[in-house]
């Protein structure tokens, strides 16, 4: 038998059962990414929604942004193959409460290591990282034994 509670939450598909349940550690939740149109809504919902549950009343807009300039780029590069709209490898955007900070952590599958680019002006894309640079206290990367890489930014934050 199904608890109701997890049942009801299976009805309504929120974007992290494990937060909306509460049985994400504490302090931490994450969230798969595709390569849909609508994904961009649903990170920024979702990180909305764990800055909510963790009280952040300071910098919470800032860790919405960054989270989605991480995730937007293992989108674009990782979940997106570009020839024909097929996706291809795998990609999670993790959030960390930390004292005083919400770690943004976005791991895919992709073996090309983030490049922060000088802004062309006459494009729309490419300012991302120069974006994360701006907003974040810290900002890197590394490739883990398996074949992921990990591109993180920590974003000042009160409660």
């Amino acid at each position: 038998m199904i608890p109701l509670e997890i049942g009801n939450l299976a009805l309504s598909n929120p974007p992290d059962w494990g937060l909306a349940l509460g049985v994400s550690a504490a302090g931490f939740a994450a969230k798969s990414l595709s390569a849909e149109e609508a994904s961009g809504v649903r990170v920024r919902a979702f990180t909305w929604m764990a800055m909510e549950q963790w009280g952040v009343t300071a910098g919470a807009e800032t860790a919405v942004v960054v989270a989605w300039e991480l995730a937007a780029n293992a989108i674009q590069h990782t979940l997106r193959d570009g020839t024909d709209g097929g996706v291809q490898g795998r990609a999670w955007l993790g959030l960390v409460r930390r004292d005083r900070a919400v770690v943004c952590a976005v791991t895919d599958s992709g073996a090309a290591s983030p490049l922060m680019r000088v802004p062309d002006p006459t494009k729309i894309h490419g300012r991302g990282l120069q974006l994360v640079d701006r907003l974040s206290s810290h900002w890197g990367w590394s490739h883990s034994p398996s074949g992921t890489k990990t591109v993180w930014a920590r974003v000042p934050t009160a409660w």
